[in-house]
């Protein structure tokens, strides 16, 4: 392990430091390039600060008021035979909207049942799997412009839709 961290910190400062000999290789001013970088990165990070805060306070209010929970409870009494737990319910709701509120869910998941159990594997897979789809779309949209949305959200919610299904049917048939 100490061998990985070793080799993980000293790619790192190889990398910073070959661009910098590169850069003055080919007698350019790195410094001044760095510096644009960070000049654009802030005007990015300022266009999409209105995405970020609404996003933000949304799954704020979603967690707050209870509704994700309540969603959670009803879904799992419709649907008990197809999902195992209903701990896993709330991820599964908040997973395609924001990824640190969903990290922050599976990790008190797999710390209150276990890494190795059904349901931290479960968990595991599906966090695996899935990805951030509205939280994207958003960011990736507000910053582009577009306005015709609905497509690219109802694909990449069908995605994710089928990576959960096939995650619970992996955990069922026995490959996990």
């Amino acid at each position: 392990m100490k061998f990985i961290q070793f080799f993980s910190s000293s790619a790192i400062i190889f990398i910073v430091g070959f661009i910098i000999l590169y850069g003055i290789i080919e007698k350019k001013n790195v410094f001044e390039i760095f510096m644009q970088g960070v000049i654009e990165g802030e005007k990015l990070v300022v266009s999409l600060f209105p995405t970020w805060l609404g996003l933000f306070v949304a799954v704020g209010m979603l967690k707050a008021s209870g509704v994700i929970d309540f969603l959670a409870e009803k879904l799992y009494y419709i649907l008990k035979g197809i999902f195992l737990y209903n701990e896993i319910l709330p991820l599964i709701f908040l997973r395609p909207i924001s990824g640190s509120t969903a990290t922050a869910m599976g990790i008190e998941i797999i710390k209150n049942c276990g890494v190795d159990t059904d349901i931290g594997l479960l968990t595991s897979c599906i966090m695996g799997s899935t990805e951030t789809t509205i939280y994207v779309v958003a960011l990736y949209t507000s910053k582009l412009k577009q306005k015709n949305i609905k497509p690219v959200i109802i694909i990449g919610l069908i995605a994710d839709f089928l990576c959960i299904l096939f995650s619970i049917l992996a955990l069922k048939v026995g490959i996990m």
